[in-house]
């Protein structure tokens, strides 16, 4: 199982920063997603590691190796596109045992570990049929048997999933994962799913504009944003705008812009002081809705989305912020209702203020 190193890699193409003083370590065995915004340099960066585009600058190292100068074919890499990239002329088996037959594999071996991958992939039995017999669910399972059937350690994923419908994304994500995780293969993935990587990944990397914004567990990248862009990119979130007018007991009181409503969140030692202007995250199932009440931010309840399992609420505060949170699909709030929204000290994430409009910190 390789090891896989950026170290300090950039590509410009033109004046479009692609990768800018890239650092990165991919260990053993581990399945990594890369997301972020069209344009942040996640697919360049896959390539560079693919060999398929070369860095203007930096090293890449597989397994200790720098294999910068390498061509793809020496790197050892699986590589599974969107497009799924299947020879149309040429059946599943072909297709499956096509890289093994290049490489010259004899017979017996190429045939065992073929069957062994179609196997995986629930596709035994279809051997005979080509790519346009087949749903693109499982074109995208022939296109990940033929990128292992050589035995490779490293496999590089590129939107993988991103040509297939909702409900066969969601199955196919388990079998990438659980296939990865029983081969003892390390996997680099790419995609713009946030949920998707959260579903598939032991670790996280949020790229925007052609640098690593966050590395992390699904859970430290949700619960723990570092930058205001990953709290914004990474599901959904509330965010408000205020001024630190107290720190006492381990807590901080912020006064929201544009009215007298407070908020109170857990101090959590990050230098915050009275009069620094902040931006308090909050995500929508930490909010919760209640009866008007003094020293709470109060507003009108703006829509009420029905989703099956449960209600989307977006609550138009004083102050005009929008801010959405959800309820049970029995419940009993409407349109009009006047009502104040409450959260836990500790759920909330803290932020110096950018000091642009956050629309504008907030785009990839």
């Amino acid at each position: 199982m390789p090891t896989v190193e950026l170290v300090n890699v950039s590509k410009r193409f033109g004046r479009i920063i692609a990768a800018e003083n890239v650092n990165l370590r991919i260990e053993d065995g581990e399945y990594i997603t890369v997301v972020g915004p069209s344009g942040c340099g996640k697919t360049t960066t896959l390539r560079i590691i693919a060999g398929l585009v070369k860095p203007d600058k930096g090293k890449v190292l597989i397994d200790g190796v720098d294999v910068s100068a390498a061509p793809p074919e020496e790197r050892g890499i699986g590589f599974v596109f969107q497009n799924y990239a299947l020879f149309p002329h040429m059946t599943v088996w072909e297709n499956v045992t096509y890289g093994p037959w290049v490489r010259g594999w004899d017979e017996r071996r190429m045939s065992e570990v073929a069957r062994e991958m179609l196997n995986l992939v629930n596709l035994s039995g279809r051997e005979d049929a080509y790519p346009r017999e087949l749903s693109g669910g499982m074109q995208q399972r022939v296109a990940l048997s033929r990128a292992l059937a050589t035995e490779t350690r490293l496999l590089l994923l590129d939107e993988p999933l991103g040509a297939l419908d909702a409900k066969i994304r969601v199955e196919l994500r388990r079998e990438i994962r659980k296939l990865v995780k029983d081969l003892g293969v390390t996997a680099i993935h790419v995609t713009h799913d946030t949920e998707e990587a959260m579903m598939v990944s032991d670790r996280i990397v949020v790229m925007r504009r052609g640098r690593i914004e966050q590395v992390g567990s699904p859970k430290e990248i949700y619960l723990k944003p570092k930058t205001l862009f990953v709290a914004g990119f990474v599901g959904e979130m509330n965010f408000f705008e205020g001024v630190v007018t107290e720190k006492s007991s381990g807590t901080i009181t912020v006064k929201l812009e544009g009215g007298r409503d407070r908020i109170v969140v857990k101090d959590e030692d990050n230098g915050f002081r009275r009069g620094n202007r902040v931006v308090v995250a909050v995500r929508p199932e930490n909010i919760t809705l209640g009866n008007v009440e003094e020293g709470s931010p109060q507003g009108v309840i703006e829509d009420v989305l029905f989703l099956g399992s449960m209600v989307k609420v977006t609550v138009l505060l004083a102050n005009g912020v929008r801010v959405t949170t959800y309820a049970l699909p029995y419940s009993s709030v409407k349109v009009g209702d006047r009502v104040s929204i409450y959260f836990d000290p500790s759920d909330c994430n803290l932020f110096a203020h950018p000091g642009i409009p956050l629309t504008e910190a907030l785009k990839g």
